[in-house]
């Protein structure tokens, strides 16, 4: 078994707004009990909120300026700014995002406590419910949720591109 592994020349995937990195037991098998994540966020892009129904989170702010918002089972919110050198916490299962507050690209490493981390993204769950029943629940048009694009992965999106729509990673 090796125990090192090239881990930022293994682009997990490349989107318009930022790149995206991840190692685990599945391409490092010297990981146990954990896994490592990074991203590469241009100003004002977000990674989208998600959840980990099987890990926490530790985040490290290499550079940029982040806000890392998390929201609990409870409903409770926090929104963290982060600079280099700081770290957050994201409890197992409470919804999370990393947005770029900068001018500058925000570098973020990420670990997780379980080495195969399983991740529900919001984008998932949106697609998942039909419109009308969304529109439903919030009393609106169903053209209000017609107009969200049918996704599902991973989304890194926002960010200052005129024109920029989220690229994804499909489900796997």
């Amino acid at each position: 078994m090796t125990f090192q592994h090239a881990f930022k020349e293994t682009l997990y995937k490349k989107f318009p707004q930022g790149d995206f990195y991840r190692a685990s037991a599945k391409n490092f098998p010297a990981l146990q009990g954990l896994a490592i994540q990074a991203v590469d966020i241009a100003p004002g892009a977000v990674r989208e909120p998600h959840s980990h129904p099987n890990a926490n989170q530790l985040d490290f702010c290499v550079s940029g300026q982040a806000c890392v918002g998390i929201v609990g089972p409870d409903g409770a919110t926090s929104y963290l700014d982060l600079n280099p050198g700081d770290i957050s916490f994201v409890p197992l299962g409470h919804l999370h995002w990393i947005e770029n507050r900068g001018t500058e690209r925000l570098n973020m490493l990420i670990v997780l406590s379980h080495e195969e981390p399983l991740t529900i993204e919001m984008s998932d769950m949106l697609s998942a419910v039909p419109n009308a029943t969304l529109a439903n629940l919030y009393n609106v048009p169903v053209s209000v949720f017609d107009a969200i694009p049918d996704r599902r992965g991973i989304v890194i999106g926002g960010g200052n591109q005129e024109a920029a729509r989220p690229m994804l990673l499909a489900a796997e």
